[in-house]
């Protein structure tokens, strides 16, 4: 593996972070006017549930390392890494950008599907780097691959897969 060119990292899925993320600021705030009020017992179980959904939040992140060689997808928690050589990244539309409110990066390769919300900052640096060192600009996510994949996760949900398989497969 080469020099690292670029890393990006966040939440496999962002959307479903937003609830945990909540969950943790609700405990917190709960474990800090608890501890006087009902007791050290309840704020001890409060501050272990918070530790708990933190180390979920961790296990639930993705990290692209891009290097002179690939791009290298670790996900947090799990052991191993995937390596995708540089000349399939290029070819075969393994990343992309999709632009939204933020840029966001979105990676198919195999089973791996996850996207990444960038900031300007991060955005910058991965179009940057990846032009320098490969010559290389990410292209932005062609919208007719958005709307067959919206479209085959409705086609699932009329043929009534349960609500777990469909968020899975259609997030």
């Amino acid at each position: 593996m080469g020099r690292v060119i670029a890393r990006v990292a966040g939440p496999q899925k962002p959307e479903d972070e937003l609830i945990q993320v909540l969950a943790l600021a609700f405990l917190s705030i709960t474990i800090a006017f608890s501890s006087t009020i009902v007791g050290s017992y309840l704020s001890m179980a409060l501050g272990i549930i918070t530790a708990a959904l933190f180390i979920l939040m961790l296990h639930r992140m993705v990290v692209a390392t891009f290097t002179e060689d690939g791009l290298v997808i670790e996900r947090g928690g799990r052991r191993g890494r995937v390596f995708i050589p540089k000349s399939v990244v290029i070819t075969g539309n393994v990343i992309c950008i999709r632009r939204e409110s933020k840029p966001i990066l979105s990676v198919t390769y195999e089973s791996f599907d996850y996207t990444i919300p960038l900031s300007q900052r991060q955005y910058d640096r991965l179009v940057n780097g990846l032009t320098t060192h490969w010559g290389w600009i990410p292209p932005e996510c062609p919208e007719q691959l958005i709307q067959a994949r919206l479209e085959k996760c409705e086609g699932l949900m009329s043929k009534g897969i349960n609500a777990s398989h469909h968020h899975r497969l259609c997030t």
